[in-house]
Parts: C-alpha cells; sequence; structure tokens
C-alpha cells in the first residue's frame, strides 16, 4: 500500500519529484526539527548575552592559584622575619648576658 505523489515543477505533465507519505512525514518532521533547534539556540544566545552583562559588572575574580601564591609568599616572608627577630633576641641575650 504505497501511495505516491508526483510533483510536477517544470509544468510539462511528468511528475518530477514521487513523494511517499514516510517522506513527507520525515520532511516536515525534519522542518520542525531545525525550528526547534534554532529557536532553543537563539533564546540560549539571549541568555549568554545577558549573563555576559551581569558578568562584567561584576569585581574581576582572582584564581585560587593567585591566591595561593600569595599565601606561600607570605608565609616565606614571615619565616624570614622570624629568623631575623631570632638573631636580633640572640644579640641581644649575648649582650645582656656577656656569652
Amino acid at each position: 500500500m504505497k501511495q505516491e505523489v508526483g510533483v510536477d515543477i517544470d509544468g510539462d505533465g511528468k511528475p518530477d519529484l514521487n513523494l511517499d507519505l514516510k517522506t513527507l512525514i520525515l520532511v516536515v518532521g525534519g522542518l520542525i526539527s531545525l525550528t526547534m533547534t534554532y529557536s532553543t539556540l537563539t533564546k540560549q544566545i539571549e541568555l549568554n548575552k545577558q549573563e555576559i552583562e551581569v558578568a562584567k559588572k561584576l569585581p574581576p575574580a582572582q584564581s585560587q592559584e593567585i591566591i595561593n601564591q600569595k599565601l606561600i609568599y607570605i608565609e616565606d616572608l614571615i619565616e624570614k622575619i622570624e629568623e631575623q627577630h631570632d638573631k636580633r633576641i640572640d644579640q641581644l641575650e649575648t649582650k645582656v648576658y656577656k656569652r
């Protein structure tokens, strides 16, 4: 039970395209699918544009790596200061107790 529809494009009386019901359903389904995909992508692009505008107003975020580098630098600086103070205290003790 295959029913075909002949489409005459150039008007010569002979069908140029033979389309059956299955092919028509597939073509219509494909067009609907493409239309829905385009619509979804357009909405997502608009949402992304809005999120970008909001993000532009926020202060820049520092990465965890930069924060870790700053912490390591501060820890090293504190250790150097402690060493200097220890040396200074030793010098003062030596003067006071005349070692």
